[in-house]
């Protein structure tokens, strides 16, 4: 009886056991899933801009890298864009090569996760700030759209989730590269409380490792959508 017992026991401690391993599992999964599953799927001609030598990891070490590669008259646009990714098209990706005597290749891999960031300041501390009401761009949206800071959140949502879809699959363009990197315009569609759906033409700069950065939230003239139904 009693070898029985601990026999129950034993299976019952290993049982908790692979429980607890379970429940870890789990949120390994979750936690996979957040970055990947629940993200739009990275697909599509991707193509990263590889020049030799300089690190894709941000930072002071790739600035004082790419600052010798100038001295050795390597191009500082191209070095700039060296860990960037984009969508392989006329229209989406930077020529390549990019200049004669160009270092530069296009090596054709994709992003393991992208990334599109909108810093809530610049709406509570830019759009919305009374520091910068000389530009209009706080009268338009407060008199014409119909927000106010208190939408901050709701606009930064919205400017993330779809910068990224938008990056994924393509639908950017591109501006001006330079020696601080490449920049593209996005359009966002957002639901104005006095106009409905309208178009947003909204600046961001390309970074490493599949990421974007909003560089300004309104780039240039807004189109008011004929179609109002609210969609997105």
């Amino acid at each position: 009886m009693r070898l029985f017992s601990l026999l129950v026991l034993e299976k019952i401690l290993l049982y908790n056991k692979g429980e607890k391993r379970l429940r870890e599992l789990k949120a390994v999964a979750e936690k996979a899933k957040s970055l990947f599953i629940d993200s739009p799927t990275v697909s599509g001609n991707w193509a990263k801009w590889y020049h030799e030598g300089i690190p894709d990891e941000e930072g002071e070490k790739r600035e004082k890298v790419r600052e010798k590669a100038a001295i050795l008259n390597h191009c500082m646009p191209c070095t700039a864009i060296s860990g960037c990714y984009f969508i392989d098209t006329e229209k989406t990706c930077p020529i390549n090569p990019h200049h004669p005597n160009c270092h530069c290749k296009k090596l054709f891999l994709k992003p393991t996760v992208v990334t599109a960031v909108c810093d809530i300041r610049k709406f509570t501390n830019y759009i919305f700030s009374e520091d910068y009401e000389d530009n209009g761009k706080r009268k338009l949206f407060e008199e014409s759209f119909g927000f106010t800071i208190n939408d901050s959140e709701y606009l930064k949502s919205e400017f993330d989730k779809q910068a990224k879809e938008k990056y994924i699959s393509g639908d950017y363009i591109l501006g001006k590269l330079d020696e601080n990197g490449q920049r593209i315009t996005i359009p966002i569609n957002i639901i104005s409380p006095f106009l409905g759906k309208i178009t947003l033409k909204t600046g961001w700069m390309v970074h490493t490792n599949g990421k974007i950065i909003c560089a300004t939230p309104l780039g240039g003239k807004f189109k008011k959508n004929s179609d109002n139904r609210g969609d997105k």
